[in-house]
């Protein structure tokens, strides 16, 4: 859901203008594809696998992937980071569950104020396995992770120095974050949202693709990982792996970590997958994803709960969605990174 990109350091202005659109196409068409996921496994859900989790797996890796190339390769300031941050994130969830509250108030999904609160503090993943939760709401959880990661990676980029030691750092704890998982699920008997929603687990998505990514930043990703169909084939593995009948922490154990291998991958990729990616259509599905995750699980537990059609309820994800990009989204974010 972050819509920052590093860019590669070449040798003329226009080159490096030219690289780094490219590069942010298909990133943004990762993300479009992410989305893609979540809509589909929501509204057209197909039996056997669950699309909208795996699609929330495809934002984390790709969170990962660039967080570690803006924190620890480009060692953007940290200051005007959490500003971005921000000016991105906070304002579209604000109007959300604010017109959220106002207009689902009386029905089956009504909001409760503590689970508003908990949403605006990023504090709902704890919070909805402890006392509250709200069924619009609860998508919160993986915004919440995100959140909590980025604290965690700006942290470790202001205190620990040295490449290897960070790498060495964020390696350590997702082995401890997917044990964590793994225990909390099989050994405990702990529900799917009891552990898969706590940053303590999930963090794990993110750091293996930061970890993936610095490797490959500096020239120590094997070179099995640098093929031109590695991304199409590792990301059709975690698909399968991410199949009903698979074990929920096997789809952590290993096919998060496949995901995060396709993700740092794709600069090496055929031209076949990058230009999909970097389609139009793809391309403005990840330029308005982030809008399309807020507004849809609202209209998603109409048609969960109540049985609405699909294909109206969509319909309504993508009017508030665009009406929240460009009337919320884009010049909120605009306007305070310009006057802040």
């Amino acid at each position: 859901m972050t819509d920052i990109s590093a860019t590669h350091v070449v040798p003329s202005r226009s080159a490096a203008d030219t690289a780094s659109r490219t590069r942010l196409a298909y990133l943004d068409g990762w993300r479009g594809l992410s989305i893609a996921l979540v809509l589909i496994g929501h509204f057209f859900p197909v039996p056997g696998i669950n699309l909208g989790v795996m699609g929330v797996e495809f934002f984390f890796v790709l969170s990962g992937r660039l967080m570690a190339e803006i924190l620890f390769i480009e060692r953007y300031p940290l200051k005007k980071f959490f500003k971005r941050r921000f000016s991105r994130i906070y304002p579209a969830l604000l109007v959300f569950v604010v017109v959220s509250m106002i207009a689902l108030s009386g029905t089956f999904i009504a909001f409760k104020w503590k689970a508003a609160l908990t949403a605006l503090t990023f504090t709902y993943n704890y919070a909805g396995i402890l006392f509250t939760r709200a069924g619009a709401l609860d998508h919160i959880w993986s915004l919440c992770v995100e959140e909590h990661t980025y604290v965690i990676l700006a942290l470790i980029s202001f205190v620990v120095s040295g490449r290897s030691r960070v790498i060495a750092l964020l390696g350590a704890l997702s082995v401890l974050a997917m044990a964590n998982g793994a225990i909390s699920y099989w050994a405990f008997g702990m529900a799917y949202e009891a552990t898969y929603w706590r940053t303590d687990v999930h963090i794990a998505s993110i750091l293996l693709s930061a970890v993936i990514c610095l490797l490959k930043a500096d020239d120590r990703l094997p070179a099995l990982f640098r093929g031109p169909h590695v991304a199409l084939v590792a990301s059709a593995a975690a698909v399968l792996l991410f199949i009903d009948p698979v074990p929920t922490p096997i789809h952590y154990l290993v096919a998060v970590p496949l995901l995060a291998f396709a993700v740092n991958s794709l600069d090496f990729s055929a031209r076949y997958l990058t230009g999909f990616l970097s389609s139009r259509p793809m391309a403005m599905l990840g330029l308005w994803s982030y809008s399309l995750y807020l507004w849809q699980q609202p209209f998603y537990k109409f048609v969960y709960s109540q049985g609405s059609a699909p294909l109206p309820m969509l319909a309504g994800v993508f009017a508030c969605a665009l009406c929240s990009y460009y009337i919320v989204e884009k010049p909120a974010r605009a306007w305070l990174n310009r006057n802040w």
